[in-house]
């Protein structure tokens, strides 16, 4: 009998649902609020986009790695590669990789892929 009463459909006026837009609305125009602290991933996130400058403008990852370094912030260039691409992917929308797969590899099926080919014969010998 408790479940009856959790399941029971919720029906609010329209002056609750204004009083949610008009919440909403104020919460858009106020700053995302920032966390406490940051995983090395939510670092290498929040500072994507200058990153990506400093690459356009020649910096390798390498160099990448002692400016965080310098910072007090210890990342592998390989970590930091992982991260940016992973972020790069996510802002393109689609994966580059997959993009480049398909385009320039035929669908190759077993026998063909070894280099001979495998004939079926029609009738039942």
């Amino acid at each position: 009998m408790e479940n009856e009463d959790r399941r029971k459909v919720q029906v609010f006026s329209s002056h609750n649902v204004e009083e949610l837009r008009a919440f909403l609305k104020e919460k858009a125009n106020e700053p995302v609020p920032q966390p406490a602290s940051y995983m090395i991933g939510g670092v290498v996130r929040a500072v994507f986009s200058q990153l990506c400058a400093l690459r356009e403008r020649g910096y390798s990852l390498n160099m990448l790695v002692r400016i965080f370094e310098e910072n007090g912030l210890r990342i592998t260039s390989t970590a930091l590669s992982g991260y940016m691409k992973k972020l790069n992917e996510k802002a393109e929308g689609v994966t580059a990789r997959r993009e480049r797969k398909e385009k320039s590899q035929p669908s190759v099926h077993g026998s063909e892929a070894r280099g001979h080919l495998a004939m079926k014969p029609d009738v039942k010998l």
